[in-house]
C-alpha cells in the first residue's frame, strides 16, 4: 500500500515539497488568460481518463489503489478544475463510497496543471438570470454540502497540490489532515476582489494555522 501511495503521489509531481509560497502577484484571470500549457492539460486529461477503465465520472477520475482511494479532479463541465455543483457532487459520491470500503484514506489531486480553481463563478451566474433568490439558495447550499463532506470524512485525506489553488480550493485544505505541495502550487483567496466572502469555513481555519495578524 506504501509503494502504490508513493508511486501515486510521485506521478503528481509532488516529489518535491516545500513549506511555504511566496511572491504570488498574478491575479486568478490573468494567470488563467496567460496558460500557454493548456493543451498538454487538454491531452493530459483525455489520457488519463483513457486508461482508467473503472470508477467512472465526468468531473473526476477515481482509482481503487492498494489500501487507499485516489480522487483527481479532471473536469470537463468546468475550466481549470472549477467547482460547480456538478464537480462537487461528484467528489462528494466519491469520498462517501471511500467512507464506506476499505480504503485505509483518500489521496485527493489534480490532473494538469492547476489543482483547483475554486468556484465556477460563470457557472453561478448564468443561472442568476431567473429566480436570483432561489439559486443563491441551490449555491450556497451545494457549497455547505461540499464542505461539509470534507469536515465528516473520518478517515485521513492526504491532499497533492500540483499547482494554483484559489478560493475554494485553498479553503478546503485546512480541512483534509495532510497538504503536500510541489515547487509550482502558489495559493490565493481572492474574496475581495471578487465581493466574495470567504468560504470553506477559512474565517476560521485560517487564523488558526496563520495567526490572526496574516
Amino acid at each position: 500500500g506504501t509503494s502504490a501511495f508513493m508511486e501515486a503521489l510521485a506521478a503528481n509531481g509532488t516529489t518535491n515539497i516545500q513549506t511555504s509560497v511566496t511572491g504570488v502577484t498574478a491575479g486568478k484571470r490573468r494567470f488563467i488568460d496567460d496558460r500557454r500549457d493548456q493543451p498538454f492539460d487538454k491531452r493530459l486529461r483525455f489520457s488519463v481518463r483513457q486508461t482508467e477503465s473503472a470508477y467512472r465520472y465526468r468531473d473526476i477520475v477515481v482509482r481503487k489503489q492498494d489500501g487507499f482511494t485516489h480522487i483527481l479532479l479532471s473536469t470537463k463541465s468546468s475550466e481549470n478544475n472549477s467547482l460547480n455543483p456538478e464537480v462537487m457532487k461528484e467528489v462528494q459520491s466519491a469520498l462517501n463510497t471511500a467512507a464506506a470500503d476499505d480504503s485505509k484514506l483518500v489521496l485527493f489531486s489534480a490532473v494538469g496543471s492547476i489543482f483547483c480553481c475554486g468556484l465556477d463563478f460563470i457557472y453561478f451566474i448564468r443561472r442568476l438570470t431567473d429566480d436570483r433568490k432561489k439559486e443563491s439558495t441551490k449555491m450556497a447550499e451545494a457549497i455547505r454540502n461540499f464542505v461539509n463532506t470534507f469536515i465528516q470524512f473520518k478517515k485521513p485525506i492526504i491532499v497533492a497540490v500540483n499547482g494554483p489553488a484559489i478560493g475554494l480550493g485553498a479553503s478546503i485544505l485546512p480541512l483534509c489532515d495532510v497538504v503536500w505541495a510541489n515547487e509550482k502550487a502558489w495559493f490565493q483567496t481572492p474574496y475581495t476582489t471578487f465581493g466574495q466572502s470567504p468560504d470553506g469555513c477559512s474565517s476560521l481555519t485560517f487564523p488558526r494555522i496563520m495567526g490572526l495578524a496574516s
